[in-house]
């Protein structure tokens, strides 16, 4: 072997040595709601419906159940307190709405199984969009997007959460 790859290697080997001796290891597969089976407690309406469809979709849980409380969950979600809500954020000529805001907010109560205590969550997001009232298929498109991105995001911060509270348990 030549002088480099022999250099090569002692730094690789000195390099791997102080990782595992740190206790450094790569993330493991778990990321949040990924196989987990959780219960999901709500009221019937179309906001909720809709967000646990996003659930079902994005999450990659194992097993869901819906307003049921079992015994087997992993995690116990409440949705407390969940709704969209438009305003009109700018008016042109004729006091006619050109710039509408949605606000999403997002209150929910976490148990993972085993901890007694619960985590109450509270998401809030808002967006700008134009209105044109002489389009409204495009706004009606566009608020449906609105809403898809504001359960998207609220998705990932439940993830975000729940990975913090398991890495404070280990």
């Amino acid at each position: 072997m030549t002088i480099l790859v022999k250099k090569i290697l002692l730094i690789f080997l000195v390099a791997s040595l102080f990782f595992s001796g740190c206790d450094y290891k790569l993330r493991d597969s778990y990321q949040g709601l990924n196989n987990l089976v959780v219960s999901v407690s709500f009221d019937e309406n179309n906001i909720n419906k809709d967000f646990i469809i996003a659930l079902e979709r994005q999450a990659g849980l194992k097993k869901i159940y819906l307003n049921e409380v079992e015994e087997d969950s992993d995690l116990k979600i409440k949705i407390l307190d969940h709704k969209i809500t438009r305003y009109s954020s700018a008016l042109g000529a004729g006091a006619r709405t050109k710039e509408a805001r949605m606000e999403y907010l997002l209150k929910m109560s976490l148990n993972l199984k085993g901890k007694k205590d619960n985590l109450v969550l509270e998401f809030k997001d808002s967006s700008y969009y134009s209105f044109d009232e002489s389009r409204i298929l495009a706004i009606e498109e566009v608020e449906k997007r609105l809403r898809e991105n504001f359960f998207k995001n609220a998705i990932k911060r439940i993830n975000f959460s729940l990975l913090n509270l398991l890495n404070e348990n280990n």
